[in-house]
């Protein structure tokens, strides 16, 4: 047979059994080995027959070639991988950290989606326990209501103090005191989250979830109406009281308040919240010039009693210093000052004064009938003291100090309270003194700053125009430390609402006397504050200026 047509006779059989081996490997596994080996000897042949002169070395009969070797033990998956795991392609530093970023966002989701569902599961918990608790809520039974406030304030007991030369935040520091205990007096909780319905306000004021009562002589900032009126709305017993020379046209504050609480009724006592003005004084002939602040419940204080010299108006915050002294806890002294605004609110003249006792605080109210020089209790307690003998660091070098910022201090009342002062001090005591609005007789008789253990300076001072007094000092306290009736280490100190005027004892006033030597030392240190802040020795009066808190 011809070499050529020998040669496409071997290539068809070849390309036949090839057909063959791939259809007995499709039909059957174990036909594929027979096809492997007939694709391979085809393939051999036909090699064989392309090159029939070429030399072929000679093999042994244990032999085989490398693609023998392969077919013989095919190298599995598994295997590669392992190669590949073995000896890895080295990564570049992109590579790198474009893996570490990966790495670190799989985290960060793992992580977010743990806190949404811990969140889901604390506001589930939440709900559930909004759904028991309204659960046992009865609508005609008040007391089983749930209970909130719009804040979470507990005030502090002992003094504050406001700066009228700093920053708003330390101006408005009395305001804000009162404004947040006020918005964290609880009330109750009216719409129900589980029904949708909204309850109303008890109007028995025994079912008010807790209580203010107010009674201050000038009201003239919104904000402290506004916190007023919420209280009103969440069921609080809300009872204000002030001075008659502000209405509700002059003062945009009161008619906010007015607005809210109501006017006074006839039935006062049935009522949960009103508002009213006294007529020249409460009690007394002149004007009602108190100023405390009483809560039954705010924060986690209760039984709340704060006094001082504060307002709530702008005159307050921006051109007056000022105190307030808060006691928390004390039901005594709550039981006292809560009586005796229920003795103002008639509005009828009544005969004072009244003065009470609890623990370390004596309070008097005013008005004080009859009162004059020999039964004045600031001369009581003048007369008591004693310059020399303090012990156990009261006073300085053994006498007794006095240290009084007094707003006014003038009329016949205000001279023999200087004659008594410059006594003590010729008798070797220690006088520092800070006035405001005082006479100059009153000046002229407590003598000159240039005596010795002497000191008067005026904190009044005007603005640009010199026309009103714009900076002053509206604080009406006296401390003492050293030797006071038998007490040689006495640390006592008197804040309020009184000045030493004339009109203090036919006002309603109300001085605070607190025996503490922590309280002493935090009212020395405003005293020297504002004495270091602006101050001097050289005598001045100014008139105060007009609005702000005072009559238009």
């Amino acid at each position: 047979m011809p070499r050529a047509r020998r040669r496409r006779a071997v290539a068809a059989a070849t390309a036949l059994l090839v057909l063959l081996g791939g259809t007995l490997m499709t039909l059957s596994p174990s036909a594929s080995g027979v096809a492997r080996a007939a694709a391979r000897h085809g393939t051999q042949q036909e090699t064989a027959h392309r090159s029939p002169h070429r030399h072929q070395p000679h093999q042994g009969p244990g032999h085989r070639t490398a693609h023998q070797r392969s077919a013989a033990h095919p190298t599995t998956s598994t295997q590669k991988k392992g190669r590949q795991k073995a000896d890895p392609r080295p990564l570049t530093k992109a590579q790198q950290r474009a893996q570490q970023k990966a790495r670190e966002r799989a985290a960060a989701k793992a992580r977010a989606q743990a806190r949404r569902r811990a969140a889901a599961r604390a506001k589930a918990r939440r709900e559930a326990r909004v759904r028991a608790r309204w659960a046992r809520v009865r609508p005609r039974d008040p007391r089983t209501w749930p209970t909130w406030a719009p804040d979470h304030y507990t005030p502090t007991a002992g003094p504050e103090f406001n700066n009228p030369y700093a920053g708003r935040r330390k101006r408005r520091a009395l305001l804000t005191h009162v404004i947040r205990t006020i918005d964290s007096a609880p009330g109750y909780r009216l719409l129900n989250p589980v029904t949708h319905r909204r309850m109303r306000c008890p109007t028995d004021p025994r079912l008010a979830p807790s209580t203010i009562k107010i009674a201050v002589y000038s009201v003239a900032d919104l904000s402290f109406a506004d916190a007023l009126a919420d209280a009103q709305r969440r069921c609080v017993s809300v009872k204000v009281m002030m001075n008659s020379h502000l209405t509700t046209l002059t003062s945009r504050s009161w008619g906010r308040i007015v607005a809210a609480l109501g006017t006074r009724p006839h039935d006062w006592n049935a009522a949960r919240s009103f508002a009213m003005r006294c007529t020249n004084g409460c009690l007394g002939t002149s004007v009602m010039h108190v100023k405390f602040f009483l809560f039954s419940r705010a924060g986690h204080a209760h039984d709340i009693v704060m006094t001082g010299s504060t307002n709530m108006t702008s005159n307050a915050v921006d051109v007056q210093w000022n105190d307030l002294f808060t006691v928390d806890g004390n039901r005594r002294l709550y039981d006292q000052f809560r009586d005796h605004f229920r003795r103002m609110l008639p509005d009828r003249a009544g005969k004072g004064p009244w003065t009470y006792r609890a623990g370390r605080y004596r309070t008097m109210f005013f008005p004080a009938a009859g009162m004059n020089e020999s039964n004045d209790d600031v001369m009581r307690t003048l007369r008591n003291v004693s310059c020399k003998g303090a012990r156990n660091g009261a006073g300085i070098r053994g006498r007794t100090v006095l240290y009084v910022a007094m707003h006014a201090w003038f009329g016949v009342r205000g001279q023999y309270i200087a004659d008594e002062v410059r006594r003590l001090q010729r008798q070797g005591c220690y006088v520092r003194v800070l006035y405001s609005f005082m006479s100059r007789a009153t000046f002229d008789k407590l003598g000159s700053d240039r005596l010795p253990r002497m000191v008067v300076r005026r904190v009044q001072f005007p603005g640009a125009l010199g026309l009103v007094a714009t900076k002053y000092s509206h604080m009406k306290m006296l401390a003492i430390s050293g030797h006071l009736g038998h007490d040689r280490s006495a640390w006592v100190t008197w804040t309020g609402s009184n000045n030493w005027t004339d009109r203090g004892d036919r006002a309603d006033e109300v001085t605070l006397r607190i025996s503490s030597r922590a309280v002493y030392r935090a009212y020395v240190r405003h005293w020297k504050r504002i004495r270091d802040t602006r101050s001097t020795a050289v005598w001045a009066k100014f008139p105060e200026p007009v609005g702000g808190g005072r009559a238009p």
